[in-house]
């Protein structure tokens, strides 16, 4: 009888686990290796069923049909030799989702709706919402999903979800002849298991266990193996659990992320009540702007002082076009709270795709700011106090400072910070954009490193608008116009108001 499965958690949901009213038992595979000929019948049948393409095999020196997974080969019989006590056995496994209490898939995936878990314990993926960034796989102990260049989707088993909801056993299962697979309630297939593993102790297997791991809370495919305190000799990991990489992207990195940028942003708000605009007392805005074409920086146009040739310009808006669209389509993918970002570009999909190209864009116009910019950002002795003092001063407009050249220390600081956190942003965003080349453990650093440094950045570039902005009346248009006006130059740079016109900053009150 068909019965619509309720869905018990979901990928990227606000909501968190369902609470299921109705009580439903959780179904689990039961396998016995110690009964397994290796017919590969199973496999056939998860093929057929599903409707998957033939791939082209792979000879590895033993009868196994492919090296592993993949993501048209979901079920797959592992062949494995092993010397134990002086003889060697020949030992088999079928490889696939384990379908786990506690999946790490859907905890590290950031598509919404992407990867479910019904109420029978089976876990899902919904091609539709799957956006094939592959986080799936960081988050997976067992190393099952796999990436589809074909259709740029994850895929995985399903347990037969479908033949499951109208009452029916696994493909798998119906297919094998030896009755090694079973299915059906955890509780029965548990202690079938129990009462195999007695069996095999009492005929002289006294390492037989059954393989059903704490560490992710349980499986829906639980295992009998004969040698159960060496599950790695089966290619099976002796204590999975959700990489913690998972748990400190998701629960602390984000959480306090999320805080740091909002906290930022109010941060900026409150200082611009309490002190307002940083400007000269005789105001320094010009009434009229001055044509400064060809001009080069450093010269003086009529009451005002080029600051920013065209090349400049050019840089500097190239690097804040692209930061803004890989910042968009980043936090989009990132936390669902920012999802709605993801309509602005067609969909969580596009971002997926469009996030690393924009990415790879801002830090190649970084790298053309550095080369550009380097001569000016050259810290000197003076510098040294906007690690202290000095930057407290200028945040509470206390005092300023005569030695400041055509950029402050503080400035020079973010320039320097800006480029590592770039350089960073990359070399983390490269294992992120290609899982498939890399190994688990440093996809899962790199995600942690990718997302400290996006939230170092993020915090810092609310301050930098912030005071290119509201807080320094005349700082944006010199990123438009190219041109200050001499009054904000004494203001704020006044060593270098006095390089360039030749003044000191007292010896001129031209606006």
């Amino acid at each position: 009888m068909s019965q619509q499965l309720e869905i018990k958690r979901s990928s990227a949901s606000l909501r968190g686990e369902r609470t299921i009213l109705r009580e439903m038992p959780v179904v689990a595979k039961y396998i016995d290796t110690t009964t397994c000929i290796g017919c590969k019948a199973c496999e056939v049948a998860c093929q057929e069923w599903n409707d998957l393409p033939t791939i082209k095999t792979t000879q590895i020196g033993s009868y196994q049909t492919l090296p592993s997974l993949d993501a048209n080969f979901w079920n797959l019989i592992k062949f494995h030799e092993e010397e134990v006590a002086g003889n060697v056995q020949w030992l088999m496994r079928k490889d696939q989702c384990m379908h786990c209490a506690d999946p790490g898939c859907l905890a590290a995936c950031p598509a919404p709706g992407a990867i479910v878990q019904y109420e029978n314990g089976i876990v899902d993926v919904n091609p539709d919402a799957c956006i094939g960034c592959g986080l799936c796989s960081t988050g997976c102990p067992f190393d099952v999903p796999r990436f589809s260049a074909r259709t740029g989707k994850m895929s995985k088993c399903t347990l037969c979800v479908d033949r499951v909801t109208v009452g029916l056993e696994p493909a798998c299962i119906k297919a094998c002849p030896t009755g090694c697979l079973q299915f059906g309630p955890k509780s029965e297939m548990v202690a079938l298991g129990n009462a195999r593993v007695k069996q095999l102790k009492a005929n002289g297997m006294t390492d037989a266990a059954l393989y059903d791991p704490e560490g992710v809370r349980g499986t829906s495919v639980v295992t009998v193996l004969a040698h159960g305190s060496h599950p790695e000799w089966y290619e099976l990991p002796k204590n999975p659990t959700v990489p913690m990489g998972v748990g400190i992207a998701k629960s602390v990195f984000k959480p306090l992320g999320i805080a740091a940028i909002l906290g930022a942003a109010g941060a900026t708000f409150l200082h611009f009540l309490r002190y307002g605009a940083k400007e000269p007392a005789e105001g320094g805005v010009a009434a009229k702007p001055v044509k400064s074409a060809g001009a080069k920086e450093d010269t003086v146009v009529g009451d005002q002082i080029v600051r920013h040739g065209t090349l400049s310009k050019i840089i500097h808006w190239t690097a804040a076009v692209t930061f803004l669209g890989a910042l968009f389509t980043g936090l989009a993918i990132w936390t669902p709270i920012f999802g709605w970002m993801a309509a602005l570009f067609g969909g969580l999909a596009v971002c997926r795709w469009l996030h690393p190209f924009l990415g790879s864009a801002f830090v190649a116009a970084m790298l053309a700011m550095v080369v550009y910019w380097v001569g000016d950002m050259k810290l000197t002795k003076g510098d040294s106090g906007w690690f202290g003092r000095k930057a407290i001063d200028y945040f509470f407009n206390r005092a300023e400072d005569p030695d400041v050249g055509k950029y402050n220390g503080g400035q020079k600081l973010f320039f320097f910070a800006a480029a590592l956190l770039a350089l960073l942003l990359l070399a983390s965003g490269i294992p992120l954009w290609f899982p498939g080349e890399f190994t688990r453990p440093l996809r899962e650093a790199s995600w942690l490193v990718h997302d400290a440094a996006f939230i170092l950045f993020a915090v810092a570039i609310v301050g930098h608008i912030y005071l290119g902005t509201a807080a320094l009346p005349g700082t944006f248009r010199s990123m438009t116009r190219g041109t200050v006006t001499k009054s904000w130059a004494r203001h704020h740079h006044p060593r270098w108001y006095s390089e360039v016109t030749g003044k000191s900053p007292g010896d001129d009150t031209t606006k």
